[in-house]
């Protein structure tokens, strides 16, 4: 075997460990930025709740139309599940 055929026989075994090891990764990640989804849509709640209380609501519908937009976005990744602005 020569010099070449074993670089690419190690390159090849490389490039599948670090496959298996992006499958593992992205398999611990998908819990975590799902949980960070929710917490993120909450505390967009509690602030729209609180720019509403500051403002006395004059802007409530202005506050909340956005509410609903972010927290929209921050939950459409998720398939299959609907999202409810506010919960």
């Amino acid at each position: 075997m020569s010099l070449f055929d074993k670089a690419k026989d190690l390159a090849a075994q490389a490039a599948g460990k670090a496959t298996e090891v992006a499958g593992e990764v992205a398999e611990k990640a998908t819990p975590l930025t799902e949980r960070a989804g929710d917490l993120a849509a909450k505390g967009v709640h509690v602030t729209a709740a609180g720019a509403n209380k500051v403002t006395g609501g004059r802007f409530e519908e202005t506050i909340s139309g956005v509410s609903e937009k972010v927290e929209g976005v921050l939950g459409k990744d998720k398939p299959g599940q609907e999202h409810t602005p506010g919960s």
